[in-house]
């Protein structure tokens, strides 16, 4: 037990705290500066840090006789704890979808804490209308998208905002201005012994329209096929020519360009296109919204403690100050 305390009073040196600054200040450089996983590489000394401010606590009878510094030294302690725990299981992704299209469960892209693991069902939601009013070139007044989350009655409608997510298991789905149109096809293959016929229908998401107005271009490879498409929009006048508020909705006045190896085509809403392989319906435009998703329990629980250890340290040099006059 002497032994115990006696390391426990080494391990809360001031000499030690400020030596695992330092480490921790040159442990971020490193990860700021490389490509490195900055959890993973500050865990380490966090971890001391903690164990550093722990055994000052337990061991420093200055704490112990002062309530207010002993609150702060422990809100202090619970705010590093959080931070870590938030570190190691928060998520950030982004995921497109289609009016009309479930959740299907998978996150197109996304940067998360090792211990993280996404817990969204498939299907758990679907986008049913994409809402986008903007000025060109002057201001976006709106972006919402309305969904339907699916429960044991068959679902309920809520409109998803910038500032009003859709929450999800503590997962919050914000709109964003990533937002574009989708070309929505059926593609009718020949089977093997050309008697037969496949059909499979497929959504294909050219780029977001604000960032790329001007190459509305994609590629999709036919399903079951070795045949890969180039595709673009093309509308029959400018929507952002005149600066005056709108709403992004699909162009009526519009045709896709498809280039199949050397060969190019042009496709209104309702035509055909007889390749090779098969037949290609083009049926029209829907619009995409990307969706935002964070994840993080812990940051109601991190405001807490950061301001109580705020108001304990307040406490703390009120108390310090107010024994003596302001006027001495």
């Amino acid at each position: 037990m002497l032994l115990l305390i006696k390391l426990m009073t080494k391990f809360a040196s001031l000499k030690l705290t400020f030596i695992l600054l330092v480490v921790l200040l040159l442990t971020i450089l490193w990860a700021y500066n490389g490509d490195y996983s900055y959890v993973i590489l500050l865990t380490l000394p966090l971890a001391l840090l903690t164990l550093n401010l722990f055994a000052a606590i337990v061991t420093n009878k200055t704490f112990q006789k002062n309530l207010p510094l002993l609150l702060f030294h422990l809100t202090l302690l619970a705010t590093v704890i959080l931070v870590a725990l938030s570190r190691l299981t928060y998520l950030d992704g982004r995921v497109e979808l289609n009016e009309g299209e479930a959740f299907s469960g998978k996150l197109d892209e996304k940067t998360q804490g090792i211990f993280h693991h996404f817990n969204v069902p498939e299907n758990g939601f679907m986008n049913l209308a994409v809402e986008f009013n903007f000025t060109p070139q002057v201001a976006i007044t709106a972006k919402r998208s309305r969904v339907v989350v699916a429960d044991e009655q068959g679902g309920y409608e809520v409109v998803v905002g910038e500032h009003k997510p859709l929450v999800l298991n503590n997962y919050r789905f914000y709109t964003t201005s990533n937002i574009g149109y989708a070309a929505h096809f059926t593609w009718q293959a020949l089977s093997s012994n050309a008697t037969s016929i496949e059909e499979t229908s497929g959504v294909v998401n050219f780029p977001a329209f604000l960032e790329h107005t001007f190459s509305q271009t994609t590629e999709w490879q036919l399903p079951g096929s070795d045949i890969t498409l180039w595709v673009m929009l093309q509308t029959a006048e400018d929507i952002l020519a005149e600066s005056k508020p709108m709403q992004l909705t699909p162009p009526e006045n519009h045709h896709l360009v498809i280039r199949a190896g050397e060969q190019r085509h042009e496709l209104n809403v309702g035509q055909q296109l007889q390749l090779a392989e098969g037949l290609l319906t083009y049926h029209g435009l829907r619009a995409w919204m990307g969706f935002k998703v964070h994840y993080d329990p812990y940051k109601a629980y991190l405001l807490m403690t950061s301001i109580l250890t705020v108001v304990f340290l307040a406490w703390f040099f009120w108390q310090k100050f107010s024994r003596q006059s302001w006027l001495d």
